[in-house]
């Protein structure tokens, strides 16, 4: 072998120390001579002075620099073999290369889209949940040293979690919503994108303009993915994301109304109400409730 072609067999065998025959071989090499076993014991040295240097951000002459410091210490100088010198630039030419790696790497972008007919979640790397439709994917940075996420189609409900230090935010199509710690869902149309806040408040972006939406009425806003406009319709939005949060809420609802939404979480294709109880106003809270038990206690509300 040349010089390139030993020292690159010999960093083959420091990376990977755990594989049998690359282990085999170079124990079989070192066998050979004493001028093997020498330079191998020169790269070695210069390899685990190398775990000193900082993989990324990596600076060229920084790197040479350390490593130079680690080969000739200033008590004594000595002059490099060109095994050494070889050795050395093979080290260095490793570390920019995995110093590039990782500084493309970090800002990575993962892709996650859900089973098809399936409601999934996911944990993010900052333990922020996020539960999604069937048909919906989402992007978010491998690392997750910034809090972003890109929802790519479909529906999402983020259940953030709180660092007043970073901000979440979620870009969704032509719309930006930026929060400290909340819960929210977000959903992609084909003319619009809507956004409902059910904890805490977020910043809507969207062509330069900004809407504050906080929990409670008036809780939903919707940007038109034709020019843009943030508009900010009134009305009762609290069950919109039940599929997500298994939570549904009816305060002093008409009886029909709250049989429409419990056929719809449920998948059932209609609940009957009696002629005359169709208008009674109920309040009714249900948080994980199995299907069954939320019909018996619809029922029973209905006949007090």
């Amino acid at each position: 072998m040349n010089n390139n072609d030993i020292t690159g067999f010999i960093i083959d065998c420091l990376t990977d120390p755990g594989n049998r025959d690359k282990q085999a071989a170079l124990n079989k090499w070192l066998e050979e001579s004493e001028e093997n076993q020498h330079l191998y014991a020169e790269l070695k040295q210069l390899w685990e002075a190398a775990a000193d240097v900082p993989p990324m951000p990596f600076n060229a002459d920084e790197g040479w620099k350390e490593l130079s410091q680690q080969m000739a210490p200033a008590a004594r100088v000595k002059r490099l073999s060109p095994w050494r010198i070889v050795a050395a630039a093979a080290v260095l030419l490793f570390l920019i290369a995995g110093g590039w790696w990782w500084q493309t790497s970090r800002n990575a972008w993962i892709t996650y889209a859900t089973p098809t007919g399936d409601v999934d979640s996911i944990t993010l790397p900052d333990g922020s949940m996020i539960h999604m439709k069937a048909g919906t994917s989402l992007a978010y940075r491998k690392l997750f040293k910034e809090r972003e996420v890109k929802l790519l189609q479909g529906e999402a409900y983020f259940d953030v979690v709180k660092d007043p230090q970073r901000q979440f935010l979620v870009t969704a199509d032509k719309s930006t919503v930026k929060v400290l710690g909340t819960a929210f869902n977000v959903r992609i149309e084909n003319t619009f994108t809507e956004v409902i806040v059910f904890e805490g408040k977020i910043s809507l972006h969207s062509g330069g303009k900004k809407l504050v939406l906080s929990s409670g009425s008036g809780n939903l806003a919707t940007v038109s993915r034709n020019d843009d406009e943030i508009r900010h319709p009134i009305g009762n939005y609290s069950n919109q994301c039940a599929w997500a949060t298994n939570e549904l809420v009816f305060e002093n609802e008409e009886a029909e109304n709250v049989a429409k939404v419990l056929a719809a979480h449920y998948h059932i294709s209609e609940i009957k109400v009696a002629e005359n109880l169709r208008h009674k106003r109920i309040t009714l809270r249900l948080h994980n409730t199995p299907q069954d038990e939320a019909l018996e206690i619809f029922g029973a509300v209905l006949d007090q």
